[in-house]
């Protein structure tokens, strides 16, 4: 029943999300990237064990 809602849903905003959204989500995605190497300096947390 959500899964039902959430296709409804997408097939009306799909196109403001991937078309005219679509600087903003490269901007998200660089952000992303900029806070990963801030915060852990590029390497990747080792396992505890």
């Amino acid at each position: 029943m959500a899964g039902g809602a959430f296709a409804g849903w997408w097939t009306k905003v799909a196109p403001y999300y991937t078309k005219a959204y679509q600087e903003m989500w490269v901007g998200v995605g660089i952000m992303t990237f900029m806070y990963y190497k801030l915060s852990y300096g590029g390497e990747m947390s080792k396992p505890a064990h």
